[in-house]
């Protein structure tokens, strides 16, 4: 039986690999043979005698003509688009302006009059390199050919290369007399099932999409009406209905101007694109806006949007409130407060009770103990939780402004006084808690005024001749020893004995080391999630190092080298990373057990082979911290011939036994305490 074969000739390699994959895909190749050739091949690879010649496109026709042998027919495909790669294409809204890019002119209108008879509803402007093309078009669709696309344009839907249309496979098996081409119709038909199926999907998706807007829009305190080009209402929410009591009326799909009330629909029709207009309608005034729908370069409709002006000014009056107060709010509670030590999990359980009640606390302890948060969660435990919070820090803020910042200040009080006056943090504090931080840092003066408030929980304004009764919670906080500035005569003893009713006590890290851990978990898991990288673990060294540290700074301290850390270390924080030591810590390990990891590793190395290599590694580094390039001349000149690569992977398993540290860049590789031990086992163990 004399073999079928068809040989289809096109001038570029990705069309005839797309026709190709289209044969498998459709059987074709089952029944006939299938053969590729491009034009510039033709002089050395002969078209097979008495195959069928399918070109691309009749414009290659003179060029191929005289290589068909005798006997073979030659035809031109049809070809139509490839119909599976069309869904983003009909996502174009109907109207907008889209080029249709192709390599030539007439490949391009090919394209534009398929994509027409297809029922695209879009305009299409052929295009091809050197053409004109309306500067307002954003979109651009492609066959496969995306590098000719304008640089300008904004969104490029890439559909493929164009593929052979049935009509032209059905002229192939009609040319060989085969019957099979209802297989081949079977798994088009599959294709199209396929994308139906999607399409449904996605119709069934726009829907529920359609039904959430809906109801977003529903909730938002706005009417809002929006119309097409036509003016013909597409969406009206609930409160337009309410406000224009359209109850009980369809007025989607009909003409605005015909059930819209003729007064309402005369207003909009005044109001300019994108301003807020003051319109007096049915006996209120309402603030009106326009604004047009514009898609892809195109006018889709309008929307109007409208609410009483008496509603706008009341939400105005609650947003200067809430302004005004703006960070008078504890955000910490006693669940962010964490602490495995029995020292700070006796001064929690004590904050707990103090908490209940309306007494004046007085926080003592070290820089960076946690002062603040803990008055926040004591406020938050409180039944003051619901009012005002204010902090004021006597060591920020200058003698010249504490006190009017305190106590308020009347108008005219002096030169530069806010008009109206101004009221202070006692005041804003009214049914709350005042936090008094720092408060050894607060001169004679303010110690004074502050007894006053204490004693009697009324302030007089700076300027002012009226008392003002506070409703108040004090809580103090201090890192000095209050009991020595009484006795040095630098702080009040009556004041310091009206603070020092509830004292707690704050515990220094460094004698609550066994809460470090999960503190560095903590604020690890926390900036990595603001830096927005993958969390990093910290090696047993680093660990170490974090625990025998004193932290003069305390929590704040450890928080800030937390946080040095997440900006610089990659995977594993090693010691050599951490800020507050200056060089690598030398800590040397206990022998015994030391000696036991030595013999582990050397009998791991010796079994891979890589005992020696590992040794030289070590003595390299151990004379200083060296580059991988240096590091790889110093091995092939003492005899060890590694490669880079090689060198790589040696390294990456000395920093996982943290027998090295691996820096970034040019910072190079430099030996652990760790390492330097197994060295000095290597060298006893061979002497």
């Amino acid at each position: 039986m004399e073999k079928r074969t068809v040989t289809f000739v096109a001038k570029m390699d990705e069309f005839l690999q797309s026709v190709v994959s289209q044969c498998h895909e459709l059987g074709i190749s089952e029944d006939i043979h299938i053969e590729a050739i491009r034009v510039d091949q033709l002089p050395f690879r002969p078209i097979t005698p008495g195959s069928l010649v399918v070109l691309s496109t009749k414009s290659i026709v003179p060029q191929v003509e005289s290589y068909v042998p005798p006997g073979s027919k030659l035809i031109v495909a049809k070809r139509m688009l490839p119909y599976h790669n069309l869904r983003e294409m009909l996502e174009i809204p109907k109207g907008v302006k889209v080029l249709l890019v192709s390599d030539t002119a007439e490949t391009a209108q090919e394209n534009v009059e398929l994509l027409r008879a297809s029922g695209m509803d879009f305009e299409v402007y052929p295009y091809y390199p050197g053409a004109d093309y309306p500067p307002d078009v954003e979109i651009a669709v492609t066959p496969g050919e995306a590098e000719h696309v304008p640089p300008h344009i904004r969104k490029v839907v890439d559909i493929g290369f164009r593929v052979i249309d049935l009509s032209t496979l059905l002229a192939i098996y009609a040319h060989f007399n085969s019957d099979n081409f209802q297989k081949v119709t079977a798994r088009a038909m599959q294709s199209l099932i396929y994308i139906t199926k999607e399409l449904n999907k996605e119709i069934q998706h726009a829907h529920l999409l359609s039904k959430y807007l809906e109801a977003i829009v529903n909730r938002i305190e706005d009417a809002v009406i929006a119309f097409d080009e036509s003016e013909i209402v597409r969406f009206v929410n609930q409160k337009a209905v309410d406000s224009l009591n359209l109850h009980g009326v369809d007025v989607v799909g009909e003409k605005s101007a015909v059930c819209l009330p003729p007064d309402f629909y005369e207003a909009i029709q005044q109001c300019e694109e994108n301003e807020d207009v003051l319109v007096d309608w049915a006996n209120k005034t309402y603030f009106f806006r326009k604004m047009h729908i514009v898609m892809e370069g195109s006018f889709l409709g309008s929307l109007i949007l409208f609410r009483k002006a008496a509603d706008i000014e009341k939400m105005e009056h609650e947003y200067r409130l809430r302004l005004y107060s703006k960070g008078l709010v504890a955000k910490y509670q006693f669940d962010d407060i964490y602490g495995a030590s029995a020292t700070f999990s006796q001064v929690i359980q004590i904050a707990k009770k103090i908490a209940r009640s309306n007494s004046t606390v007085l926080l003592l302890g070290e820089t960076g103990t946690g002062k603040e948060l803990l008055a926040q969660a004591i406020h938050n435990a409180s039944p003051r939780r619901r009012e005002p919070f204010v902090g004021v820090n006597f060591a920020a803020i200058s003698e010249s402004l504490l006190e009017s910042e305190l106590f308020g200040y009347e108008e005219g009080a002096f030169t530069g006084a806010r008009k109206g006056g101004h009221i202070g943090w006692f005041e804003l504090a009214h049914k709350g808690t005042i936090f008094l931080d720092e408060i050894g840092d607060a001169s004679g003066a303010i110690q004074n005024r502050l007894l006053r408030v204490l004693q009697e929980r009324q302030i007089m304004r700076v300027g002012g001749s009226k008392v003002i009764p506070t409703d108040i919670r004090v809580i103090a906080a201090t890192n000095q020893d209050l009991q020595q500035m009484v006795q040095e005569g630098t702080f009040r003893a009556d004041l310091y004995y009206r603070l020092n009713i509830l004292p707690i006590h704050l515990p220094p890290l460094r004698k609550r080391r066994e809460d470090i851990p999960w503190l560095v978990e903590h604020f690890v898991k926390k900036y990595s999630f603001d830096l927005r990288r993958p969390p990093f673990t910290l090696s047993a060294e680093a660990m170490k190092a974090l625990l025998d540290y004193d932290w003069p700074g305390n929590i704040r301290e450890l928080e800030n080298v937390v946080e040095y850390l997440a900006h610089i270390v990659d995977d594993e924080a090693y010691s050599c990373h951490l800020p507050f030591l200056r060089e690598v810590t030398h800590t040397p390990l206990p022998s015994v057990v030391m000696d036991q990891e030595c013999e582990a590793m050397i009998a791991e190395y010796g079994k891979r082979g890589f005992l020696e290599e590992m040794t030289a590694i070590l003595q390299q580094l151990s004379q200083g911290g060296q580059g991988r390039y240096n590091l790889v001349e110093q091995l092939q000149e003492s005899g060890l011939q590694v490669s880079s690569q090689q060198l790589r992977y040696r390294l990456k398993l000395l920093q996982q036994d943290e027998l090295i540290h691996v820096g970034k860049g040019r910072q190079g590789s430099q030996i652990s305490s760790k390492g330097e031990a197994l060295l000095a086992y290597l060298k006893s163990s061979r002497s």
